[in-house]
């Protein structure tokens, strides 16, 4: 349990929500145990602080994580009026997101964006697979799965893609002269093997 006003010390919470809502990210991410966050003793909340805690939260895992994995206990009724408040708010919050997103080669930061989180839900979920589709390793599976959106979103908007080519000349020889048929199976057995493109084919 996250107590708040043990964690922050203080009855007035404003600009926390950011660090909040990275903790509970963290737990989200390493424990399938309910995640409850206390009020007890916080006298005022600001819809801001609401905004940053929980819309970072719902844009990563999605709702379901608000009703299946997050409990907040002991709230007040004017609590409830800011964290309203802040639903109210949700087109602007979005839109000052995407406002901040924005750069020159968005084309490019889109892509990679969406490879990027791919990628992540596939390492958390099947590891393997996640080797075999984008071509990493069990160590980047891993860095992959621990990755939290904001990180994702920083080096997508590099505006470089963060996925190379796997396949030499050589390689994609020998891929045309397979079959249609043969052409999946090929590719699944070499994808499982770590590090096979960089020393078999460089």
């Amino acid at each position: 349990m996250i107590s708040l006003k043990g964690l922050f010390k203080r009855d007035i919470l404003n600009n926390q929500g950011t660090r909040l809502s990275k903790i509970i990210t963290e737990k989200l991410i390493n424990s399938e145990d309910e995640c409850l966050v206390d009020f007890d003793g916080v006298s005022n909340v600001s819809p801001l602080f609401f905004q940053d805690f929980i819309f970072p939260i719902v844009i990563e895992f999605g709702s379901h994580a608000l009703n299946n994995k997050l409990r907040l206990i002991n709230l007040k009724d004017d609590h409830l009026i800011s964290y309203r408040a802040a639903c109210d708010q949700t087109r602007a919050y979005l839109d000052k997101l995407s406002a901040r997103q924005t750069r020159s080669c968005c084309d490019i930061s889109d892509l990679t964006l969406e490879l990027l989180i791919k990628t992540r839900e596939l390492s958390r979920r099947d590891p393997s697979a996640a080797q075999i589709i984008f071509g990493i390793n069990s160590s980047m599976a891993k860095t992959f799965s621990n990755m939290d959106i904001e990180l994702i979103r920083r080096i997508a908007n590099a505006g470089v893609i963060c996925f190379e080519p796997r396949f030499s000349s050589e390689f994609a020889a020998r891929l045309a002269a397979l079959d249609a048929s043969e052409i999946d199976v090929f590719l699944n057995i070499v994808g499982d093997l770590e590090d096979f493109y960089e020393y078999g084919y460089a």
